[in-house]
């Protein structure tokens, strides 16, 4: 029964909400979900702005068990695979149980105009069914990435995502949310990093984010973070051994709890960019 109350009070914050350009994989949510300057295989959700910097072929899988409430769990999947003239990416990801469930399929294209600068776009259908009894609604739309390296120990990047305000029903016009994301990104060090971002959605408050990633050591990476709204904390701890990644996360509501994240993914092929000059090395 306490399940069922959380459940019926989260659904509106996480489920009406979540219909649109929510940031995937463990490593963003350590860090507050600050993730648009990051680059990474989960980049091709996050910021397909940043695919111009993914240099190797990656594939990797998460899944995040929210308030360990099943019904709101969520699970997905990406891949980069880059070529000669920039980074192709495919990433997907299921929200939801067998009664309600939102799915996102968003196929991405990035390439970096020089040494400093990355453009990218996103092509996104998105599918929610609600039930047997009332069906399914689709809908496309898309989003705008550009990540810009100002000096090699600052990145700052912005995305925009749905910015022609489709419909994914025309029962009370619903419309997927228009969401803009700017972050910045500053190395103190090759082993710590500070993230932050400002994400406004059409039909929320601002949303600040942010984060701060700690390798004491070549294989360890510790990741704190929060965001203020909703008001969250976060933790999160990585591990990379020979292109082989493990990141463990969770994030915490005080009012409704953690939400552990475990993620796997494995980078492998050439490395097209053997100059990168930039301190982040994950």
């Amino acid at each position: 029964m306490n399940k069922l109350i959380l459940f019926l009070l989260a659904a509106p914050l996480y489920f009406f909400a979540s219909n649109g350009d929510g940031s995937i994989g463990p490593r963003s949510a350590a860090l507050g979900h600050a993730s648009s300057c990051l680059y990474d295989v989960w980049s091709s959700r996050n910021n397909q702005g940043s695919l111009g910097f993914v240099r190797q072929a990656e594939v990797g899988a998460f899944y995040e068990n929210r308030f360990f409430v099943k019904e709101l769990s969520q699970n997905g999947f990406a891949a980069v695979l880059p070529i000669k003239k920039g980074t192709f990416s495919l990433a997907y990801s299921s929200l939801g149980y067998k009664l309600y469930r939102e799915s996102q399929v968003t196929l991405g294209y990035g390439m970096k105009l020089n040494e400093s600068i990355s453009v990218g776009v996103g092509f996104d259908y998105l599918n929610t069914k609600i039930a047997d009894i009332y069906g399914k609604a689709n809908a496309f739309t898309g989003s705008l990435g550009l990540t810009i390296k100002l000096l090699p120990q600052l990145t700052i990047a912005s995305h925009l995502y749905n910015p022609f305000r489709v419909s994914i029903t025309n029962y009370n016009n619903e419309k997927v949310p228009t969401i803009f994301k700017f972050g910045a990104q500053y190395h103190f060090s090759k082993q710590v990093f500070l993230i932050g971002e400002a994400e406004k959605t059409s039909a929320q408050k601002i949303n600040v984010k942010a984060g701060i990633e700690y390798k004491p050591s070549s294989l360890i990476y510790l990741r704190v973070g929060g965001a203020s709204y909703p008001t969250q904390a976060a933790f999160g701890v990585g591990v990379n051994y020979n292109g082989l990644k493990i990141d463990v996360s969770s994030m915490y509501h005080s009012v409704l709890g953690l939400s552990p994240q475990i993620g796997l993914s494995y980078g492998f092929g050439k490395n097209f960019d053997k100059s990168a000059s930039t301190p982040q090395v994950y």
